[in-house]
């Protein structure tokens, strides 16, 4: 018997990431908070999807679709809050971005208890100012960077 992967998360109508809650530059057209993608029909879809660049658009990797068991009602279209994947510097974390809305306490319990489960180290922001948890060296450049700001 073959065992089909009928449970595959899906974007849907989802279109947070391209929204305007990320920075990114797709093909010259520049996406920051506040500015949603030039090629985005916001709860539709990508209008260049076939032709849409591998940075960032292939490469962003949302925290729901890749997390098997993070739960439905987390979807950044439901929660308005989108999870992903970061680096800074040679440190990988979890990020909780506001879209708009600040995580709910059981969003963000479920996300600190997955990421420390794993030693990965996750930054969240509520009402624009962050938090985090992780490592000690991860701690100490989230110290040091927000010394500068």
């Amino acid at each position: 018997m073959e065992i089909t992967d009928t449970l595959k998360k899906e974007c849907g109508s989802c279109t947070k990431c391209c929204e305007g809650w990320l920075k990114g530059n797709i093909n010259g057209r520049k996406m920051y908070p506040g500015k949603p993608c030039h090629f985005i029909e916001i709860g539709k879809g990508c209008g260049i999807y076939p032709k849409r660049p591998e940075d960032p658009c292939k490469t962003f990797k949302c925290g729901w679709l890749d997390i098997e068991d993070m739960p439905e009602e987390f979807k950044p279209e439901k929660s308005g809050v989108i999870m992903h994947y970061k680096n800074l510097g040679e440190l990988k974390y979890w990020t909780l971005l506001k879209a708009p809305n600040n995580p709910t306490v059981e969003l963000l319990s479920w996300a600190v208890i997955y990421a420390r489960s794993r030693n990965e180290n996750i930054v969240w922001y509520i009402n624009d100012k962050s938090w985090w948890l992780g490592d000690d060296m991860f701690c100490k450049k989230m110290i040091e960077e927000h010394k500068s700001v």
